[in-house]
C-alpha cells in the first residue's frame, strides 16, 4: 500500500479559494496516484505573526482585543465562504484567557508564547478537516500535540523520535485503516511538562518529515506556492530555471547560503529513511516540481548568495606554530553563540565570516591574545553542484566571470559541492547575475546543451 505524506504551506491555506484548491488536489492528484494521504497543514498566511504581534500586544498592554477580532474574523469569513458551519468558539475562548493572562500579569513566558503560536494551525486544520468532510472525502484532524514528543526547548523542540514513533504509528495508522485521511496540524508537539510546544523554523515541513519517516512513506510532498527549487533568485534573473533534482546536501548548501528553500533540518528525518521530498505548486498543479533525494549526480545546480555578512580578522604572530589557536578562538565564539559560516585559515591569522552581530565582550575576549579586525558590509556568493571540487577548470571559469570585481576569502575547502567568497555588498548582485551567465548561459550555449518540458539547466562538469 503506497503512501504520501502532503504539507501544505501557509498560502495554500490562506483563503477559502486555496482550501478548495487543496481539498481538489488530494481528491484527483494525491488519490489517483496513492492509496494513502496523511495532510499536513499550516496556519493560514500571515495568522502567525498576527498571533506573535498578539502576545507582544497583551504584554505592552496595548489594545489586544482589537487584533484578536481580527484574526477570528478572518477565520470566520473563510468559513462562511466554504459553506461550513464550525464552532470555533472555544479556540477562541482559550485564547482570550491566555492573552488576558499574559497582559495581567505582564509576563510572556517562552512556553506562553509557544502555546499562542499554536491556535493557528490548530484552527486552520480544524477548517480543512472538516472542509475535506463536506466534499465526501472521510478525514480526521489529529492535534500533533497527541502524538510528537519532545523536551522542554521551548521555541525549537527536539523530538523525541522512540516516543513520537509508537504514537504516529498507533494513531494515525488506526485512521488509516479505518480508510480515513488524517489532518495533522504542523509545527505543533507536547513538550515533556506537558505543555505546547513548537518546533522553530519550518516547523510544519518538519512534522511532514517527522510523519514520513515514522510511517515509511513513499513520497513527502511540500505543496507551496513555487513551481520548485530555482536555480538562482528570480529577483536578479527572471528566466531562472527549476531544478528538477538536487541531493539533500546540495539543498543544505543552498539553504545555508541564502537560498529560499527548505530549511535541511526540516527534511533532515524523511532523507535519513531515503524518502523522496518533492516540492510543488499548490496553484500550478501541472509543474513537475523539485525532487530532492540521497542520489548525487555531477553537476552545477545554483548560484545563490548571502547579504548581512561580516568578516572576523584575527591575527597573533606569538601563536605562529603554538596549538589551541582555532580552539581558544572557537571556545569564544561558541561562548557568546556566534555562529560562524566561512573559515580561511594561516599559521598566524584565521578569518571568518558572521551573519550577526558580534558582542563586544566577545571581541575582548579575542583581544587578549590576537589582534582583531572587524569588516562589515560584505555578501557570500556560493556555486554549488556535487562534483565541484573535483573539477579544476570552474574556479577559472567562475573567476573569469567576475575578474573586475575584488573578491575575498575565496572557500573550496572541506564540502565538495560548493565554492563560496566573499564580496562587498553593493556588488554581490551584479557579480551573482555573471556567475549565472557564465555557467548557466554561456557554458550551456557552448555546449549546445538543450533542456526542455522545464527542466533544470543542470551544467555537466564534464563539458567544462
Amino acid at each position: 500500500m503506497s503512501l504520501v505524506v502532503a504539507k501544505f504551506g501557509g498560502t495554500s491555506m490562506g483563503s477559502s479559494e486555496s482550501i478548495q484548491q487543496v481539498s481538489k488536489i488530494i481528491q484527483e492528484k494525491l488519490k489517483n496516484d496513492f492509496d494513502n494521504v496523511v495532510t499536513v497543514a499550516s496556519a493560514t498566511s500571515g495568522t502567525t505573526d498576527q498571533l506573535i504581534e498578539l502576545g507582544k500586544l497583551a504584554l505592552e498592554k496595548g489594545n489586544w482585543s482589537i487584533l484578536l477580532m481580527e484574526i477570528r474574523q478572518k477565520h470566520e469569513e473563510i468559513c462562511k465562504e466554504l459553506g461550513l458551519k464550525i464552532d470555533l468558539s472555544s479556540f477562541w475562548q482559550e485564547m482570550n484567557n491566555l492573552v488576558s493572562g499574559i497582559s495581567l500579569i505582564g509576563e510572556l513566558s517562552l512556553s506562553a508564547r509557544d502555546r499562542l503560536m499554536t491556535f493557528g494551525e490548530r484552527i486552520s486544520n480544524t477548517i480543512l478537516a472538516e472542509y475535506l468532510n463536506s466534499q465526501n472525502l472521510q478525514a480526521e484532524m489529529i492535534d500533533a500535540y497527541e502524538i510528537v514528543r519532545t523536551d522542554n526547548n521551548f521555541g525549537e523542540g527536539r523530538v523525541n523520535f522512540e516516543a513520537t514513533k509508537e504514537l504516529i504509528n498507533s494513531r494515525i495508522g488506526n485512521i488509516l485503516n479505518s480508510e480515513k485521511i488524517p489532518v495533522v496540524t504542523g509545527f505543533v508537539a507536547q513538550a515533556e511538562n506537558g505543555q505546547y510546544i513548537t518546533l522553530g523554523r519550518g516547523g510544519s515541513d518538519y512534522t511532514g518529515a517527522i510523519l514520513a519517516s515514522c510511517l515509511k512513506a513513499d513520497e513527502l510532498q511540500i505543496w507551496t506556492d513555487v513551481d520548485g527549487i530555482l536555480n538562482i533568485d528570480p529577483r536578479l534573473v527572471p528566466e531562472a530555471k527549476v531544478l528538477d533534482q538536487l541531493s539533500f546536501n546540495e539543498a543544505s548548501e543552498l539553504a545555508y547560503f541564502g537560498a529560499k528553500v527548505l530549511h535541511p533540518k526540516t527534511i533532515k528525518p524523511a532523507v535519513a529513511e531515503n524518502i523522496p521530498v518533492r516540492i510543488l505548486n499548490t496553484f500550478n498543479i501541472d509543474a513537475e516540481g523539485s525532487v530532492i533525494t540521497n542520489e548525487e549526480v555531477e553537476s552545477i545546480k545554483s548560484v545563490t548568495y548571502k547579504k548581512g555578512i561580516s568578516i572576523v580578522n584575527i591575527c597573533s604572530a606569538e601563536l605562529l606554530e603554538a596549538h589551541g589557536f582555532l580552539a581558544k578562538i572557537f571556545e569564544v565564539f561558541g561562548r557568546h553563540n556566534v555562529v560562524v559560516d566561512v573559515v580561511s585559515t594561516s599559521e598566524v591569522s584565521v578569518s571568518l565570516t558572521v551573519d550577526e552581530n558580534v558582542p563586544e565582550i566577545a571581541f575582548e575576549e579575542l583581544r587578549e591574545f590576537a589582534n582583531v579586525d572587524f569588516i562589515e558590509g560584505m555578501a557570500i556568493v556560493c556555486l554549488v553542484g556535487e562534483g565541484i571540487k573535483g573539477n579544476s577548470r570552474v574556479l577559472g571559469e567562475l573567476f573569469n566571470a567576475i575578474e573586475d570585481h575584488d573578491v575575498s576569502m575565496v572557500s573550496q575547502g572541506a564540502s565538495k559541492r560548493n565554492i563560496t567568497f566573499l564580496v562587498e555588498e553593493d556588488e554581490v548582485k551584479d557579480i551573482v547575475k555573471k556567475v549565472y551567465g557564465r555557467f548557466f548561459q554561456e557554458i550551456v550555449r557552448e555546449h549546445e546543451m538543450v533542456y526542455c518540458g522545464g527542466k533544470s539547466e543542470k551544467i555537466n562538469l564534464e563539458k567544462i
